[in-house]
């Protein structure tokens, strides 16, 4: 009943959000508090100590060393495979030299789910190293756009352009759509339409839809979404889906599979350990619904030991999210 319930609410926030604006910003960490507090809620109404299904802090030291050990025996061979799914699966090229640990603001990362645009909206947001820009202005209105960058764009989508010095100007007619690569480290845009400066509240930018801060726009790369993006997978990622998963859920299996197996030396029940993990891949695929999601069904597996090993939740939250930060640094070497 308490997965049924993640089910419905995760699943219910994913398809609500592409129509509900403000949800867009919230539902992470809606959906984080939903894996922590339903577990929780359960066992505090049953009178039981979340420490008896491991969810505590403890061994720390050995839970950081068993992480730390089993991601070096485990990267190597993975990465392996990684580079076979992007080189053959997705088609991707090795880029090492072109990879790049600056990058544009989280606020503007990424394209939003909804895809219809409102009458006069105009969005801006990244996909890896291009940026891209989509306008719907009334009938009759023209856009243009002056685009101020060192060294200058490189256009991608769009063709009507004209380069002074740094600045690309762009026009197009009341709908349309331009994307470009910009190497600088700034990136300043000055949008007009139907001849008059558009209202930086206009202007939305990210998945998330937020309206622009001011007009011109200026965004700047940093290092900071590598702190953002650590404490995310930490925190948003790994510690709800541990409590719940192998701490919550794979603990009450246990109790139903009480058959045990030695597997490397630690005694674990393999029906809880594939059931946990099939229930791990069906959450995953429900949010987004792609084939690629299942197979996080197999390093499930692995967190699922590793909470049997280790006696408590840390070692898997650890080495969940050192996984998950692993595969986001190493996409940045393929294009």
């Amino acid at each position: 009943m308490v997965y049924g319930a993640t089910l419905l609410i995760t699943g219910g926030l994913a398809l609500t959000q592409n129509y509900v604006g403000w949800l867009r910003e919230y539902v992470l960490a809606i959906v984080a508090a939903v894996f922590l507090y339903l577990p929780l809620e359960v066992l505090h109404k049953k009178g039981i100590d979340p420490a008896l299904f491991g969810i505590h802090a403890k061994p720390l030291w050995r839970s950081i060393r068993q992480a730390l050990i089993i991601s070096l025996f485990v990267f190597p061979p993975y990465l392996l495979g990684f580079h076979f799914w992007q080189t053959h699966w997705l088609k991707n090229k090795p880029a090492v030299a072109e990879a790049r640990f600056d990058q544009w603001p989280i606020d503007v990362q990424d394209a939003p789910k909804l895809r219809q645009l409102k009458l006069g909206e105009v969005r801006l947001h990244t996909n890896r190293d291009l940026v891209w820009l989509h306008w719907h202005l009334p009938p009759g209105q023209t856009f243009e756009t002056s685009i101020e960058s060192t060294p200058p764009i490189k256009e991608y989508v769009g063709r009507k352009s004209a380069k002074q010095g740094d600045t690309t100007v762009y026009r197009g007619r009341s709908d349309g759509r331009i994307a470009f690569q910009a190497s600088g480290e700034t990136l300043k845009l000055d949008i007009q339409a139907g001849g008059d400066r558009l209202p930086a509240e206009r202007l939305r930018v990210g998945t998330t839809l937020k309206s622009a801060s001011d007009m011109p726009y200026t965004i700047h790369r940093s290092y900071w979404w590598i702190f953002n993006l650590i404490i995310f997978q930490f925190l948003l990622v790994a510690l709800p889906e541990e409590v719940f998963y192998r701490g919550y859920l794979q603990s009450r299996l246990d109790q139903v599979f009480t058959k045990e197996t030695k597997v490397f030396g630690v005694s674990v029940s393999i029906m809880s350990l594939v059931v946990t993990s099939a229930l791990f891949a069906i959450g995953h695929y429900i949010t987004v619904p792609s084939v690629h999601r299942l197979a996080v069904f197999f390093p499930s597996l692995l967190f699922g030991w590793m909470r049997r090993a280790s006696g408590g939740i840390l070692a898997p939250l650890i080495f969940h999210a050192l996984c998950n930060l692993f595969v986001e640094f190493a996409a940045l070497h393929y294009h």
